[in-house]
């Protein structure tokens, strides 16, 4: 078997999703729909119930199953068309459609069952490159004024443990005088050694978390 189409139930208002997933039954899992994830934290997951409709041995096989039962049994969580790519909000409320637009609108964390293939895609470019210490935002980039804002506002609104805001002070006012001793260590990359961590990041072209994975992995060493 290659995977199978669930449904899930809510036993208290009977509304479903249907969803598909490799490899065997699993009844802890209920789905990754956005909207039934709002469900399951309103009801409780003891509140839901999960059954195999049918089973399948081809990922082709997958797909055309989960977007006729989608298709056919309609179900109310759902709203997706099923099967890979595509229109995300095929099946989704305008209400819901505007939410979403205007969540993006403000800068808002997309999750990767909103984005469509050409955002999943752009998404995975700008992953692989920064994990090679390639920008992925203009040279000069800034955040707009908005955006600081928000990021502003976020900070102040967060929920910090009693006493956090004067620990990181004093913390941070401890580091101040200890300087960081590994910055100013020349570094050997590729048989040539530079003066520092900073010099070696500039002319190598690399960020310091992907020269410090480097240096973990043996491709580039600090110099005694």
């Amino acid at each position: 078997m290659f995977g199978y189409i669930y449904e899930t139930t809510n036993l208290v208002n009977g509304k479903t999703y249907i969803g598909k997933k490799q490899g065997e039954l699993d009844k802890t899992y209920y789905g990754s729909g956005m909207i039934l994830k709002q469900a399951l934290k309103k009801y409780g997951k003891e509140n839901f119930e999960v059954v195999v409709l049918s089973t399948y041995n081809s990922e082709d096989e997958l797909n055309n199953a989960e977007i006729m039962f989608i298709e056919t049994r309609d179900p109310t969580y759902n709203i997706a068309k099923g099967g890979t790519g595509g229109n995300t909000l095929a099946r989704a409320t305008e209400e819901y459609k505007q939410e979403v637009i205007a969540a993006r609108k403000l800068g808002m964390k997309n999750t990767w069952s909103n984005l469509t293939e050409e955002q999943r895609k752009q998404w995975g470019e700008n992953i692989s490159k920064s994990k090679k210490g390639i920008a992925t935002r203009p040279a000069n980039y800034t955040h707009s004024e908005e955006v600081k804002q928000r990021i502003k506002e976020s900070n102040l609104n967060a929920t910090k443990p009693e006493g956090w805001v004067e620990n990181h002070q004093k913390a941070m006012d401890e580091r101040k005088s200890i300087p960081n001793a590994k910055c100013f260590k020349p570094v050997e990359v590729n048989g040539i050694v530079y003066n520092s961590v900073a010099e070696t990041c500039k002319q190598v072209g690399i960020s310091r978390p992907t020269l410090h994975k480097w240096i973990k992995n043996g491709k580039a060493s600090y110099v005694n």
